[in-house]
């Protein structure tokens, strides 16, 4: 998929999870007015039934149209103007809010009109409507006119339970949102790992084409029958041909050797083995290559008293090999290579690090994933697969070993791997 896709998708996504979160939050607005709407008129109605019954009891008449005043969303006062039982208010306020399912608890007070203060209080619990034979000790108001006020403590927490839709189409929509950016992480995903399979492919393209095409040049020149009578001519291109076989020959091994080790299909053959001996064969091969390109230095300082280890001689010599190759590869101009041991706490720590340009940190994550090259403006800069360190990661974690990475930008790359004791 091509950039400007990929950002017309997440544009047009964003856009549409906006104006859905838009109209969500509107109609979210609107269901919590409804909501206290109809939570005001239904209280309204039932303090003016149980004022109705207060002055049923007490044979009198209530002097306002309507005794409720609303104060605010939560408190209520109730003009009765006259004598209160306390014990038949709390139980008409139970009775009457739970036949009008005001699923909420409820603390009212008693107050005189005369002086204005507050004589009684009591809390009744939601759905707890007790009997008036139960109600017995709660005093009595008379001889002067009181009213009463009540309030809601939980207001909110009711609110919301009134308006359960709106909870679950918010659920919804947050699902919506996750999942689009679930989608969109998966497509810069599949675009990152669709890139780096490209360079893997044009990489392996440009290692196989260079000794395919050594072999085809020679081949067209043995055609020749003239070159019999060359015979240290035909013996030399033998000789590259061979070369170059072998080449190809190690970088297809290379690919399959990742499969094997993708699919779990090899087992790492232990056995006793000296690792300075394998760095001591490292030096000489990477010593030869150094000298005849005159592009570096190899130092090695074998420090570690404790150096024979139980692992696997081929895979180790590859990890070895690999990190050394790299350091070479990505090393300064010229290159200076360091490939150190040392015993710590309890462990073998073998550490290769190089003076090169160093990793960001952004990319340090990566260089063990599969196909991975760290960006170095052109691809073929450096040759190689992105197989060598993904390689590595994977014997290291088979022989239950551990390693890390330090990095500086402009001053170098270090790779420190660690066998436990018990391994040695």
């Amino acid at each position: 998929m091509r950039n400007k896709h990929i950002i017309l998708l997440a544009s047009f996504g964003a856009i549409a999870i906006l104006a859905i979160v838009v109209v969500q939050v509107f109609w979210v607005k609107e269901a919590l007015h409804i909501s206290d709407q109809q939570f005001d008129q239904t209280v309204q109605i039932a303090l003016r039934e149980v004022a109705e019954k207060i002055a049923k009891q007490n044979k009198t008449t209530y002097e306002y149209k309507n005794p409720v005043k609303k104060i605010n969303s939560t408190h209520y006062v109730v003009q009765v103007n006259s004598d209160i039982d306390a014990k038949m208010l709390d139980y008409y306020i139970a009775s009457t809010f739970e036949y009008f399912n005001i699923q909420q608890d409820v603390e009212y007070g008693i107050y005189s009109c005369f002086s204005k203060e507050l004589v009684y209080c009591n809390y009744i619990q939601r759905k707890n409507v007790q009997p008036k034979s139960q109600l017995q000790h709660l005093p009595k108001f008379e001889g002067f006119d009181y009213y009463f006020s009540v309030s809601f403590p939980h207001y909110s927490i009711v609110s919301m339970h009134n308006v359960p839709m709106w909870v679950v189409t918010s659920v919804i929509l947050m699902l919506a949102v996750l999942f689009f950016i679930y989608a969109l992480f998966v497509v810069f995903r599949q675009r990152s790992i669709t890139q780096v399979q490209k360079d893997f492919i044009n990489n392996m393209t440009h290692e196989f084409k260079t000794p395919i095409a050594t072999i085809s040049i020679i081949q067209q020149v043995i055609s020749d029958p003239e070159i019999t009578k060359t015979p240290e001519r035909l013996l030399s291109y033998s000789r590259i041909i061979g070369v170059e076989t072998k080449r190809l020959n190690e970088q297809v091994e290379k690919v399959l050797n990742i499969a094997r080790i993708e699919k779990g299909h090899f087992q790492l053959k232990k056995e006793r083995i000296d690792i300075h001996e394998i760095i001591a064969n490292i030096e000489q091969q990477f010593i030869h290559t150094l000298n005849e390109n005159g592009n570096g230095r190899l130092f090695i300082s074998l420090n570690a008293v404790n150096h024979v280890v139980m692992a696997d001689k081929v895979h180790l010599t590859n990890i070895l090999f690999n990190l050394t190759d790299n350091a070479i590869k990505y090393g300064g101009d010229p290159a200076e290579v360091h490939i150190n041991t040392h015993n710590e706490a309890k462990y073998l720590v073998v550490e290769v690090n190089d003076n090169g340009y160093g990793i960001e940190k952004k990319n340090l994550k990566k260089i063990f994933h599969k196909f991975y090259r760290i960006p170095t403006g052109r691809v073929h800069n450096v040759k190689g697969f992105g197989l060598g360190l993904f390689y590595v990661k994977k014997i290291i974690d088979a022989h239950r070993w551990k390693i890390n990475v330090t990095s500086f930008p402009g001053k170098g790359t270090s790779f420190y791997f660690y066998i436990p004791f018990q391994s040695i």
